[in-house]
């Protein structure tokens, strides 16, 4: 398990608070479980920087905590408007270097690169596990039950699982019975499939938990 900073899961609330008391016209939502913000609006944050990138960072670096970004994840930059453009500035959270899948923290400004829109996934704080299942070993267990054409896709990496971030593979692969184009996580230190979810389905039907 890798450590967290000493109080660092008690001083979220704090740091919820914080934001709305600097913000009190902000609309906000938060995650039933942890208690962490996983979205803002209608609030406009200045001073930060005087280019996007600058300023989301600046802005994280202050209120990040009451987004759920906390100790050991590093934030790179995917995206980001140009200096004096309006748009989304977006973070992939890294974990001792490897991605943190399906968790972005995306962070709107205007052309003045105030910060006005906050979009984070729900990660929870707590790191458990290890990496010690094989990429081969990941594969079977992601294709069992698929019939696939192709050599499938692994990645490393990490994913939010309970009340805990978990390591994991991805694994990407097209299947022709039954027919799609399937993600699977596959815990990367028991070798359970946790999630796989067909990327050509609507939305509607959502991905499948693998019990």
């Amino acid at each position: 398990m890798i450590p967290i900073l000493p109080l660092a899961a008690a001083l979220i609330p704090a740091a919820v608070a914080d934001f709305k008391a600097d913000f009190p016209g902000a609309s906000v939502a938060e995650s039933p479980a942890g208690g962490r913000l996983t979205h803002a609006s209608g609030f406009e944050a200045r001073g930060f920087g005087d280019a996007p990138e600058a300023a989301a960072r600046g802005f994280i670096a202050r209120y990040g905590a009451a987004f759920g970004v906390g100790p050991g994840q590093e934030l790179v930059v995917r995206g980001s408007p140009p200096k004096g453009g309006v748009g989304a500035v977006r973070f992939e959270r890294r974990i001792e270097a490897l991605p943190v899948f399906d968790a972005d923290v995306v962070v709107g400004v205007d052309a003045r690169s105030s910060i006005i829109l906050v979009n984070a996934a729900d990660v929870p704080l707590e790191v458990e596990g290890r990496h010690r299942a094989s990429r081969s070993a990941a594969v079977r267990a992601a294709m069992a039950g698929l019939e696939t054409s192709g050599a499938p896709r692994a990645q490393r990496g990490w994913r939010a699982s309970g009340r805990t971030i978990r390591p994991v593979w991805r694994v990407d692969s097209i299947a022709t019975r039954p027919s799609g184009a399937f993600r699977s996580y596959v815990d990367a230190e028991t070798g359970k499939v946790l999630l796989r979810t067909d990327l050509r389905a609507s939305k509607s039907r959502g991905p499948v938990p693998q019990r």
